[in-house]
């Protein structure tokens, strides 16, 4: 990505920050933690510090407005440190989907206290097997909410739930509710990457514990916060391939088979080149998806669909190469190759995987 000086600077403190107070290694210690500890709350106060849930709230909220493209770099950062941390699903779920369907009233009353770090947030979306927000089969009926969602992430650590959901009016709408409502059951679990999500059982939550967002056009405000969402996980994405891919070559630099350097062979080196330009690639997707979004453009959801199937598909080539590369050591807990394997799956199939993205763009694109 093309930082500006401030963006360049934000990217380093963020490299910094991350490499000191979250590497992989307090990832690995989460393993032992209790099924909802998706994250350490500590680092999370950390984080909260230095300003991180500001950066894309408009200042007239008392954000920093710094930018998505900021955002992405930070996300980058994260990614190569394999940061566990409501940053994606509080800031960028939570918060901007309250941004973008909430009423003036409903931003004051719940921003403060999620920026502040007082509070978080999740927003409960998936339901079924697969990624798919247009299939809501959650329901305000007779003023009860009923339904059950799948993979919340950080569901077990949040204080409030945005949940999407069929209105008694037959649209789709946002519900808020304190995950410690009644007719809330949380079952947390941790993935195979040792981050944490879980299933949201709604067993006639009662309609006064439930605020549904009062925006202006809350079903434009629930597309563009997932395509907000997908974007920066798409950048996240970005930020481990980049490790990883460093990673190997640093290794093959290293490792010497019948006393000679591996990164000397020349199919390896080539299966390098092409992970490479493959890395380069997404990347271009992923910054021309940020661009948009700190523009405004018109365009924004189909550069979203085009950097996270491009983003999916970077990460699976690289992670996989690099097991091989790495050869029986990769899977081994010795290294942290095998975690951004296991990571590159989850990721592949949070907002929706390739599949999903490449026929959104073509429905786009009109075909």
């Amino acid at each position: 990505m093309i930082l500006n000086e401030e963006q360049a600077i934000l990217r380093e403190t963020a490299a910094q920050f991350f490499a000191e107070k979250a590497p992989i290694s307090q990832l690995r210690s989460l393993a032992g933690a209790s099924e909802g500890q998706g994250y350490d709350p500590q680092l999370w106060s950390e984080m909260v510090e230095l300003g991180l849930p500001g950066i894309t709230v408009p200042e007239a909220h008392d954000g920093l407005e710094f930018g998505w493209m900021g955002l992405g770099a930070i996300a980058q950062e994260a990614g190569r440190c394999l940061v566990a941390s409501p940053l994606m699903s509080s800031v960028v779920l939570g918060q901007n989907l309250l941004l973008n369907c909430g009423s003036e009233a409903q931003i004051a009353t719940y921003l403060p206290s999620l920026m502040s770090g007082e509070t978080t947030a999740t927003v409960a979306l998936d339901e079924g097997r697969f990624f798919n927000p247009d299939a809501v089969a959650t329901s305000d009926a007779s003023g009860l909410l009923n339904g059950r969602k799948d993979r919340v992430l950080d569901a077990g650590q949040s204080s409030y739930v945005f949940c999407i959901a069929e209105q008694a009016s037959g649209d789709r709408g946002v519900a808020l509710f304190a995950s410690s409502a009644e007719g809330v059951s949380i079952d947390s679990r941790r993935t195979m990457d040792l981050h944490s999500a879980g299933s949201i059982l709604l067993d006639g939550v009662p309609a006064e514990d439930t605020v549904w967002l009062a925006g202006d056009d809350v079903e434009a405000g629930i597309q563009q916060t997932i395509d907000q969402a997908t974007i920066v996980l798409a950048a996240e994405m970005m930020g481990s391939a980049r490790e990883v891919l460093e990673r190997t070559v640093a290794y093959l630099g290293e490792r010497e088979q019948f006393d000679v350097k591996l990164a000397t062979f020349q199919a390896l080196q080539h299966r390098c080149a092409h992970m490479y330009c493959e890395l380069e690639l997404a990347e271009s997707a992923v910054s021309a998806a940020l661009t948009a979004l700190d523009q405004v453009a018109p365009n924004v959801s189909l550069l979203a669909s085009s950097a996270k199937a491009l983003a999916n598909d970077c990460f699976t080539l690289i992670s996989s190469e690099a097991v091989q590369l790495h050869g029986g050591m990769g899977v081994t807990e010795e290294m942290d190759i095998g975690l951004f394997l296991k990571r590159s799956r989850v990721c592949n199939q949070l907002l929706g995987t390739s599949s999903y993205h490449r026929d959104r763009f073509a429905r786009l694109r009109g075909f």
